[in-house]
């Protein structure tokens, strides 16, 4: 290989697709943006384009020319016919022979003729071409041509109007195997270079699934389906807010509408939170916070209805929340039981001063994990 078959561009888009699979296997080991891989293989693809089309394009094989032992061996020969034929001339010469003309052409053969005139067919004896200018007749007849047709002699052009050729790349000589060999190299890396942006895809893609389901990693949330985040990273059952969280509670509420998810905030105050949540990608149809303030909203239907996602709710009402939570929990038995698993995540969001009682926790525990549920602690 020919180390002037790639520019730098191109030697540096292979580490680049080099280091897509090194991260790969280093996922698990280190903590690394899923957004590197990607970009790394998009900038290598730009790299090798850019050296395919600027570099390996100029790349042209060595044209051998003629040796000088060749050019002997051609004057030797006509040596060697000229001397052979130089006792059948006289020697008289004449003006206008050339330097080749002693030879009496009369007298051969057309095989002998044949190849004298090739050896020298470029060289025209200088009575040739002083024929035309002889006498001057040619300027004359030409004068008195423009005469009879009453024009004036003709001008030379001009070359301003004509554009100049704009100057090539300077092609990279090399011989024709090592040419062969850059070519294929290049479709190589181009072909490898492509393939590591599907690797970066694919690693992009199950990072953000991994990232999914943890609170501090989380970003730009999709309403993907819950088991595929589940099957990555499972749903922590509980999950604690940290003394500086990422997001306010209206934040945090819509964070999880627009992950696809259903939740219930038990809250101190619900008049700060706002009736409706966007969702991504169908914003005109958000979804609705309702509020239970009364026993008219059964603990049956705000089960049923986060179950299959119709809706979400706040409760502010101290009595109201003991009494659904605990209808809650009764229901997560009931579903625990059945071996049923809802769909997409549901959340519980607790804003209240006290957490739940020890003996709540352990219950819900213990039927949250197979159920899909999880309370979330903001204090």
């Amino acid at each position: 290989m020919n180390a002037n078959s790639f520019s730098i561009l191109g030697y540096l888009s292979v580490l680049l697709w080099l280091a897509v699979p090194v991260l790969w296997f280093l996922r698990r080991r280190f903590i690394l943006p899923g957004w590197l891989a990607l970009a790394l293989a998009l900038l290598s693809s730009v790299l090798a384009t850019i050296n395919s089309r600027t570099h390996v394009s100029r790349i042209q094989a060595e044209v051998i020319e003629t040796s000088a032992d060749a050019l002997m061996q051609e004057a030797a020969k006509r040596k060697a016919v000229e001397d052979a034929r130089s006792g059948e001339v006289a020697d008289i010469r004449f003006a206008e022979d050339g330097a080749g003309d002693f030879i009496d052409k009369a007298g051969m053969d057309d095989a002998d003729r044949k190849y004298l005139e090739s050896l020298d067919e470029s060289k025209d004896p200088a009575w040739k071409n002083q024929k035309k200018s002889r006498g001057g007749a040619g300027e004359e007849s030409a004068d008195l041509d423009d005469m009879i047709a009453g024009e004036e002699p003709t001008k030379s052009l001009s070359t301003d109007a004509i554009p100049e050729e704009k100057a090539t790349s300077v092609p990279i000589i090399m011989s024709e195997p090592h040419v062969a060999t850059a070519q294929r190299l290049n479709t190589i890396n181009l072909n490898l270079s492509f393939y590591s942006i599907l690797l970066g895809i694919i690693i992009f893609v199950l990072d953000y699934l991994a990232r999914a389901n943890s609170y501090s990693r989380a970003s730009f949330p999709l309403p993907l389906p819950a088991s595929w985040r589940n099957a990555f990273t499972p749903l922590p059952v509980i999950v604690a807010r940290p003394e500086k969280p990422r997001r306010n509670l209206t934040e945090e509420l819509a964070h999880l509408a627009r992950r696809g998810d259903a939740f219930i905030c038990f809250t101190k105050d619900a008049t700060a939170l706002p009736e409706t949540l966007p969702t991504l990608g169908n914003s005109s149809r958000p979804i609705d916070i309702l509020r239970v303030d009364s026993e008219r909203i059964s603990d049956t239907f705000v089960f049923e209805s986060l179950w299959y996602r119709r809706s979400c709710f706040v409760v502010d009402s101290p009595q109201r929340i003991q009494t659904l939570f605990a209808g809650i929990l009764k229901q997560l038995e009931l579903r625990h039981i059945a071996r049923a698993r809802t769909r997409r995540n549901v959340h519980i969001v607790w804003n209240l001063d006290q957490p739940p009682s020890e003996k709540d926790l352990a219950l819900f525990k213990h039927f949250a994990r197979s159920t899909g549920f999880s309370l979330f602690l903001i204090q």
